[in-house]
């Protein structure tokens, strides 16, 4: 399942000589940072938002590209010494659930209108002071089910590309809440599944897996195969 981006794609974009290449913005189309060529190279829809938390974790992140000290020799050598996230990287950044939260960022970066617009809906329809606060609590307990520095840096992760990958599937065309819920249905569900294993375990029940992962259960699908309808 590892993934990998073709160099010379990586390199057609840049150019040899980092002239399509620019730091502190992701770009357009004629010039763009290096995590920008990567979304342009992905293999398929998704993996892009993987890779980004992978190279956080390995040093290489969109900070390292827009860092003044990271020059276009760097990013070359980077390039030509193969750009591509393992599957002992992945398990290392999302934690024991990483092909699970693989598939479900691929499956957020191809959402479509209808089915941001059915998020946003089931979200409103969901919205009152006692859902809010369960939400919240849920949240909380799944952050503390984390326990260690290892486990809560896999729950961001796994948020982080959800919530991106959802953000661009939903594009400058949707409506700001639909985009939100979108966001946050996919971010709750990516952070729950990331600790699934741990339900039963520092208070973290199974309601509340359930409560964070209901928006997506609901309008898209299971996120974990043994879940239950």
């Amino acid at each position: 399942m590892s993934i990998k981006i073709d160099a010379d794609q990586l390199l057609t974009l840049l150019g040899n000589n980092g002239e399509g290449w620019v730091q502190g913005t992701w770009g357009n189309d004629t010039a763009m940072c290096l995590h920008g060529a990567i979304r342009r190279c992905q293999p398929q829809p998704g993996d892009a938002f993987l890779i980004e938390q992978v190279a956080r974790l390995r040093g290489w992140g969109t900070d390292w590209n827009d860092n003044s000290n990271t020059d276009w020799t760097q990013v070359r050598d980077l390039i030509v010494s193969g750009i591509e996230a393992t599957d002992a990287d992945l398990a290392d950044t999302f934690g024991p659930q990483w092909e699970h939260i693989v598939a479900l960022v691929r499956r957020v970066a191809v959402l479509t209108t209808d089915e941001i617009n059915r998020l946003a809906a089931a979200r409103a329809a969901a919205r009152d002071a006692a859902g809010d606060a369960a939400w919240v609590a849920a949240g909380a307990a799944a952050r503390v089910a984390a326990r260690d520095a290892a486990g809560a840096a896999a729950g961001a992760a796994a948020w982080d590309a959800a919530w991106e990958a959802a953000g661009v599937a939903a594009g400058v065309a949707a409506r700001d809440a639909a985009r939100a819920a979108a966001r946050d249905a996919a971010g709750a569900a990516a952070w729950a599944l990331a600790v699934r294993d741990l339900i039963g375990q520092d208070g973290f029940t199974q309601q509340h897996y359930d409560l964070l992962t209901k928006l997506w259960r609901t309008v898209i699908g299971p996120v974990h195969p043994d879940d239950a309808a």
